[in-house]
């Protein structure tokens, strides 16, 4: 290894910190096809997972979802659908803004004004850096979630994992009145197994004793009760759809393999040190290696 990958110490990076680095990621990575797919069909542009930030980053396609939403709002408001004070404000918008200059930049703060009139949090909101440099894509991405459930609120087509907190949100009210039993689904249109999935995820990481079903969709992990979604992303140039393992965390989502790994309440990771003290003698019967253990214990 280089000394450019070592830090001052000399010591080679945390391998362990820089896995979940990537994993938090990648485990953004479901969410961004989603929302590619659901912007794709909403302005019938050409986006993927692999060209997201690109195309979005000098801020005319996210004015233009800002006004299709609006548009939304005003006609739920006119047929009666909704009650609520429809925001007056003005999206400008450099069509011909270029990816990186100050156009782009005005674009995304107009379109952030717009999120802001239309009481989205500041918490979920992006920093025009974080689109126009690609700074923070993951803030880019709950920015556009965030958007997406005021579209749904306005009867637009919203992205799956949308729809999927709208059902797990039903499943939190009250039962209702039992009704007349459906017939059962074909094997066509039967999902797949939720249940194998996950146990096939938590064998993958190690950790099968620590993962238990509760009811279908909610399990104990580590001690904790979770609820978990299947997702599946159509993706239009293959014709065919890739499917995710979704944990509701918060307000939020992660992948469930992001989830174990960054749960897990043991771990040990066999690491070399360049600079150790065997090492610089030359000795090599431990060739300056040393655990890294990750641990909670129960006082």
């Amino acid at each position: 290894m280089s000394d450019n990958n070592k830090d001052e110490t000399g010591t080679e990076p945390d391998a362990t910190h820089q896995k979940s680095l990537a994993m938090q990621e990648e485990s953004m990575g479901p969410l961004k096809e989603d929302l590619a797919d659901w912007i794709a069909k909403t302005l019938e542009i050409d986006i993927s997972s692999e060209n997201f930030m690109d195309v979005l980053d000098n801020g005319v396609h996210l004015c233009d979802l800002a006004n299709v939403i609006h548009r939304k709002a005003e006609e739920c408001v006119k047929e009666g659908n909704c009650t609520d004070d429809i925001p007056k404000v003005h999206l400008k918008c450099r069509r011909n803004a270029q990816s990186g200059s100050w156009f782009a930049r005005d674009n995304s703060a107009s379109f952030l004004k717009w999120c802001k009139s239309f009481k989205m949090q500041d918490d979920c909101l992006f920093e025009s850096e974080d689109l126009v440099s690609h700074k923070s894509e993951r803030q880019v991405i709950v920015t556009l979630l965030e958007l997406a459930r005021i579209g749904y609120k306005y009867g637009l087509e919203p992205p799956s994992i949308i729809k999927i907190e709208k059902e797990l949100e039903k499943e939190e009210q009250p039962e209702a009145p039992p009704q007349k039993p459906k017939a059962p689904p074909s094997a066509r249109s039967r999902p797949l197994n939720l249940d194998e999935e996950v146990r096939k995820m938590a064998a993958k990481c190690n950790c099968s004793e620590h993962v238990t079903r509760i009811r279908e969709g909610k399990y104990m992990v580590f001690g904790k009760a979770v609820i978990i979604r299947m997702l599946q992303n159509s993706d239009r140039f293959k014709l065919l759809k890739n499917r995710h393992l979704m944990v509701r965390v918060g307000g939020g989502w992660d992948t469930l393999e992001h989830y174990l790994m960054k749960h897990n309440p043991v771990l040990a990771v066999e690491h070399r040190r360049r600079n150790s003290i065997d090492y610089l003698e030359g000795e090599d019967v431990l060739e300056g290696k040393f655990l890294y253990i990750k641990s909670k214990y129960k006082t």
